[in-house]
């Protein structure tokens, strides 16, 4: 198959070194000559493109293919207009391309903060996170077609929890942990592909949801990392965000169903 990657990341670069070893072929933007430099080594076709500058986006020459993976972030700090902008130059380079499938990296911070257990469609539009949610709504209008995967915290490969408190006061202990391993994004598209998936919106997280004070001494034990200081009890959301939809639909098996296997 012929995979556009937009943003590639480290977990953009994770699924494509997958891929490349799955004999696909890969195309991937990144923001900066040194990422694209790396791609190429890996075996990738790259090119830098930045969709917060003003300037023109330069284009592959390929434009058709059979998958499309859009990775491009929408931070805390961003301001809704930055965002927008982004999207737009995000639509504009994506104009002239095809594909027969499409994914867009989401993220399970558009759900509000609340202890709840919370499914794709718990909450109206209303309440969700307005920057996120127009980033995916700027996209499934241009591509009703488009999968989106709403991502838990990330970790695996060097993203390891403990690392992040060590010898620190915690004030995250004693909240749920929404999280999901690099492995199973990849594991996830993968039997999306295999399934044709068409126009879904699934919560990509672990099924399993300890408080991340236990996945934080979990992981400390496992990579050789000190404990923190201590935890701050000031923050004890226990929002839960479910994949079950996911698990459902794909019948598909977490090959890390619990952040304290990470």
């Amino acid at each position: 198959m012929d995979i556009l990657i937009v943003g590639c990341g480290w977990v953009g670069t994770y699924v494509a070194a997958e891929m490349l070893g799955a004999g696909h072929r890969i195309w991937a933007t990144c923001t900066s000559p040194d990422k694209a430099g790396q791609l190429r080594k890996m075996g990738l076709h790259s090119l830098v493109a930045d969709f917060d500058h003003k300037g023109p986006i330069p284009r592959f020459e390929q434009e058709v293919f059979d998958v499309a993976i859009i990775s491009v972030p929408i931070k805390r700090k961003d301001h809704i207009d930055v965002a927008s902008h982004r999207f737009t130059k995000l639509l504009t380079f994506l104009a002239g391309i095809t594909f027969r499938q499409s994914f867009f990296f989401g993220s399970v911070g558009i759900y509000p903060k609340v202890s709840a257990t919370i499914a794709e469609d718990t909450f109206s539009d209303k309440v969700l996170d307005d920057k996120l949610l127009m980033g995916e709504s700027k996209l499934r209008t241009a591509y009703s077609n488009l999968n989106v995967l709403r991502l838990g915290g990330l970790f695996g490969l060097d993203r390891i929890m403990a690392k992040y408190f060590a010898g620190k006061i915690c004030d995250i202990g004693y909240q749920t942990a929404n999280s999901v391993h690099v492995v199973d994004v990849y594991g996830v598209i993968r039997a999306m592909i295999a399934q044709e998936s068409q126009g879904k919106t699934y919560n990509l997280v672990c099924p399993e949801h300890p408080l991340k004070k236990d996945v934080i001494e979990a992981s400390a034990a496992a990579y050789g990392y000190d404990l923190p200081l201590g935890y701050s009890e000031t923050d004890k959301t226990a929002k839960v965000v479910s994949p079950e939809r996911l698990i459902s639909d794909l019948a598909y098996r977490f090959s890390y169903p619990s952040p304290l296997q990470f």
